[in-house]
């Protein structure tokens, strides 16, 4: 067979291949006789058993293929044409020399002899040579490969990658075949496309699909084409050359009318509010019906991986906390991914887009914003049902939640409603997580907690209000954001609200980030009163803290300086006890974790027994999160988030690659992402615009010729795909330098990007 295709091969033809889209197995004589046939009765048609040969089986048959209806499972193949017992090899000799005629089959099926014809397919017409890319999908013809595997008809569009980037949708992913979008069928690639070419960005679509491994196992989704990612691109290859040609796919380029959607497709006069079940006590009605008309659904898709995050589609809920604003507190789990396509659905009737406002960079939660004059579009009179959570003023007196007092957990549902659970404060603990090497997810850290029993049901939602004895809204039930490679039972915990008030009511008054965050870049360790003595803390400030309340009962110590790229940024070391901060007592964790509206704070510590005074700079969480993302050479490229600076060994590195894409060129070279890009063929790279520039200039102009001459049939073998070397020198985050060299490719790797102004409610845009 490789001598067969090596002489067409030579002579620069195409080596012609056929299929019955059936599968064969070689099975002994004897096997073929507990399958009816008779080994007299096989002499007789010319086939003798011995020892040392077989016969060929049929083994599986594709529904509507060339063999569907003439062969059956378990017949036995006597001979092909005039050739008796053939061989694997002689088999598909013959076949392939008969592509686009009948082959003539004598065979054993049933308990008798009889001869068909079946026609001879070509294998390259059903052999995906065209895909779609869209984002980061990839979809093609469903191949004859995966058909094979759970016997499928060869008919639909396969989503061979990254599904959730195209579809705004978390389940309608990889391995499903779509088989028909808006109530209209797509048996191959081209239907499909035919299809999407009247769908707009963002525009609600039906799409059926089934499961390659099951195709009994059916699924409709309701989803949306994502608003902002790269425009289509149609791959086609060339027979002859092998060669790739591209060209853009003009479906989906039509932006969808900004006025909000209706939820699932239903009128909002058919609507009620989705109801809360039984209140848990009567005097809390009002309170239970204020706080599910605050509830909202939010549905997150990212335009392209960032930030270390692969996660591309997500559905949650959360809570409106300024209605007047359109701000919408959330688990920082549904937007991990910073380049997060958002919309928002209130009551189960309208959906709006929104924008990510602020990922709190010490807590897991984040707040989105989303314009109200959307909702003044609709006919509906969701604005005016519409309430905000009554979070109680750093200022109102509100104490935290105390240990063994009873609480009310109203948690949030994904689709809508509500979820009342009783419950009581069983304990608190200083939050720890820690970071995954691959996903440099956000880690936290000098935080306080507390934990409830029994617990919500973990399945319910992301997010859920904790409400004291009378009905006050002093924590939230949050759930924690989790690696991608993080199999775990999902994690929640309870925070304070007093702690998110301050960048709540800086986005209340501003269009900007909120600069409410500035800490001492340590991890603070909580110590006993026992061990706090023995570090020297001094007995009068031991007997003051054991006279003060059990909650007070605590000291703090360094454990680890965080950003190990700059230690010089502090003058604190591992093992400092803190006392005092200016004037005031450190008595609980978020007296050092976060201080407002300071660049300096001046600390009381105990170090090595003595106690001294120091002036401590701050660091200011500002603006840390991305909006600017490049995609050059096969790399995601972008400004280091702050996971990246706290884990690296450097100094002064402002360009990281975050991912690299797989089967790209630098993938061959540093397999992952996770590196800081510090010079290309011998040019400092110091920001974005540096990459900017080097892409501009290194792109080739052959792009465009080449690809129109292997479109055209023109292009032979010989070539270069466009592009050139570069010289890439990096360092990981480990502070080890690499220089490698890699192809841009850029035919196949064209470089774009997508970013967002400074203000919260600006949106990404792809350039």
């Amino acid at each position: 067979r490789i001598v067969y295709a090596l002489e067409y091969v030579r002579r620069w033809e195409i080596p012609p291949r056929g299929t019955l889209q059936a599968v064969f197995t070689h099975i002994t004589h004897v096997q073929a006789a507990h399958l009816g046939l008779d080994p007299e009765a096989a002499a007789r048609e010319g086939v003798l058993a011995d020892a040392t040969t077989g016969v060929l089986s049929v083994n599986k048959i594709l529904p509507g293929g060339p063999a569907d209806g003439k062969l059956q499972v378990g017949d036995i193949i006597i001979g092909i044409e005039s050739k008796l017992n053939p061989a694997f090899t002689e088999l598909f000799e013959i076949i392939d020399a008969r592509v686009g005629s009948p082959v003539s089959l004598r065979i054993y099926s049933h308990g008798e002899f009889k001869t068909v014809d079946v026609d001879v397919m070509d294998l390259y017409d059903i052999t995906p040579s065209q895909f779609l890319r869209i984002g980061d999908a990839v979809l093609h013809n469903l191949s004859l490969q995966l058909a094979y595997y759970s016997s499928a008809r060869i008919t639909g569009v396969y989503i061979a990658k990254g599904g959730r980037g195209f579809f705004k949708c978390s389940d309608l992913g990889r391995r499903n075949v779509i088989q028909a979008v808006n109530g209209t069928p797509t048996p191959d690639l081209r239907a499909l496309m035919n299809v999407l070419q009247d769908v707009g960005r963002d525009d609600p679509i039906v799409v059926k699909v089934f499961d390659h491994r099951d195709p009994r196992d059916e699924a409709v989704f309701v989803t949306r084409v994502p608003p902002v990612c790269a425009p289509g691109q149609v791959y086609t290859r060339s027979k002859v050359t092998g060669f790739w040609s591209r060209e853009p796919f003009m479906g989906m380029t039509k932006r969808a009318d900004a006025a909000p959607v209706l939820a699932n497709g239903v009128e909002p006069s058919l609507v009620a509010p989705s109801a809360t079940g039984e209140a848990v006590v009567d005097a809390a009605a009002g309170l239970i019906q204020s706080i599910e008309y605050a509830a909202v659904s939010i549905s997150s898709n990212s335009a392209c991986p960032a930030s270390g995050q692969y996660t591309v589609a997500d559905t949650g809920n959360g809570f409106i906390v300024c209605k007047q604003r359109g701000i919408v507190l959330c688990s920082s789990r549904l937007v991990r991914n910073p380049t997060s396509i958002l919309s928002v659905a209130f009551l189960g009737l309208v959906s709006v887009p929104a924008t990510l406002a602020f990922v709190h960079p010490l807590y897991p939660v984040a707040f989105l914003k989303y314009d109200p004059a959307c909702l003044h579009r609709t006919d509906s009179d969701v604005d005016g049902q519409l309430v905000e959570l009554a979070l109680p003023l750093p200022d109102d007196g509100a104490a935290r939640l105390v240990v063994g007092s009873r609480a009310t957990v109203l948690m949030g549902k994904k689709n809508g409603g509500l979820e009342v659970v009783p419950t009581s404060v069983t304990g608190r603990r200083q939050l720890s997580t820690t970071t995954c090497s691959a996903c440099l997810d956000q880690r936290f850290y000098n935080t306080s907690v507390f934990n409830l029993s029994p617990a919500p049901d973990s399945l319910v939602g992301d997010l859920g209000v904790v409400c004291d004895a009378n009905n006050s809204i002093l924590g939230l039930w949050v759930r924690l954001p989790c690696c991608d490679h993080d199999n775990k039972k999902r994690s929640y915990v309870g925070l304070d609200t007093l702690l998110i008030r301050p960048a709540l009511d800086s986005l209340c008054v501003s269009d900007t980030s909120p600069d409410v965050v500035h800490v001492l870049d340590v991890e603070f360790k909580q110590l006993t009163l026992e061990t706090a003595k023995v570090l020297g803390v001094s007995g009068s400030h031991i007997r003051e803290l054991a006279l003060a309340s059990p909650v007070q009962r605590c000291v703090f110590m360094v454990s680890s300086i965080l950003r190990k790229r700059q230690p010089e940024i502090t003058s604190l070391e591992v093992g400092d006890v803190v006392l005092k901060v200016g004037d005031k007592r450190a008595w609980h964790i978020d007296d050092l974790a976060c201080l407002r509206d300071k660049d300096d704070a001046e600390l009381t510590i105990v170090r090595n027994g003595q106690e001294i005074t120091l002036t401590v700079p701050m660091t200011s969480f500002a603006d840390t999160q991305t909006r600017r993302v490049i995609y050059w050479a096969g790399m995601f490229i972008q400004e280091p988030h702050w996971t990246a600076l706290e884990l690296t060994s450097c100094s002064g590195l402002e360009v990281f690659c975050a991912v690299v894409v797989g089967g790209s060129p630098v993938e061959h070279e540093l397999y992952s992402g996770n590196f800081f890009i510090t010079e290309i063929d011998g040019r400092p790279i110091l920001t974005l615009d540096d990459v900017a520039n080097v892409a501009r200039d290194t792109k080739s102009p052959d792009v465009e010729s080449f690809n129109n001459s292997v479109a055209s049939g023109l292009r032979q073998r010989g070539g270069k795909i466009p592009g050139r070397f570069v010289k890439v020198s990096v360092i990981t985050l480990t502070g080890e330098t690499k220089v490698v060299s890699l192809h841009t490719h850029d035919l196949y790797h064209p470089a774009w990007q997508i970013q967002r102004g400074p203000l919260v409610s600006d949106e990404w845009v792809w350039e």
